[in-house]
C-alpha cells in the first residue's frame, strides 16, 4: 500500500528512524516524551506511573527495555528508591529533546507511523512530498 503525505520536517523522519532502529513500543513512545519533557530529572516508578493509565507490568516492562537499549538510566539510591532518568548520551538526548518538543498533532502523527511500522523514503520529485510504503 503506498500513500503520500506532506513532509513537515527531516525531524519526524530522524526521530522515526531513532525511534524503529530501538524497536519502541507505544507505551516507550510515551515514556520518552515524558521524560524529553524533564531532561534534568530523576523520576521513581510511583511518579511515572501517575503519568499514565497502564498497567504496572508493563510500565515496568517498557522501563526496563529502555534501559537494557541505554535510552534511560536506572539508578538506586541510599535509601533504596530507584530512578528513571535520561541518558548521558547525547545523541540519544538530542532525539529525545526532539520528540519532547514536537507539538501534539505532529507527535500523533510520528507515534501512528511508528505503530504502523511505515518507512518513509522521499520522492524530491513531487515538491517535499514522500511516498510512504509499508
Amino acid at each position: 500500500m503506498v500513500t503520500e503525505c506532506k513532509a513537515k520536517s527531516t525531524v519526524n523522519n530522524d526521530l522515526l528512524s531513532f525511534l524503529t532502529d530501538n524497536e519502541c513500543s507505544e507505551i516507550e513512545f510515551d515514556l520518552l516524551r515524558l521524560m524529553g519533557r524533564h531532561p534534568k530529572a530523576k523520576l521513581s516508578f510511583h511518579v511515572i506511573i501517575r503519568s499514565f493509565r497502564i498497567a504496572d507490568a508493563d510500565l515496568g516492562n517498557a522501563l526496563m527495555a529502555l534501559v537494557e537499549r541505554d535510552i534511560l538510566m536506572r539508578r538506586l539510591d541510599g535509601n533504596g528508591l530507584v530512578t528513571y532518568s535520561l541518558s548521558a548520551d547525547e545523541k540519544i538526548r538530542a532525539h529525545i529533546h526532539k520528540l519532547a518538543s514536537l507539538d501534539w498533532t505532529a507527535a500523533m502523527a510520528l507515534k501512528k507511523e511508528l505503530k504502523a511500522n511505515t518507512v518513509c523514503y522521499f520522492d524530491f520529485m513531487r515538491d517535499s512530498n514522500f511516498i510512504a510504503r509499508k
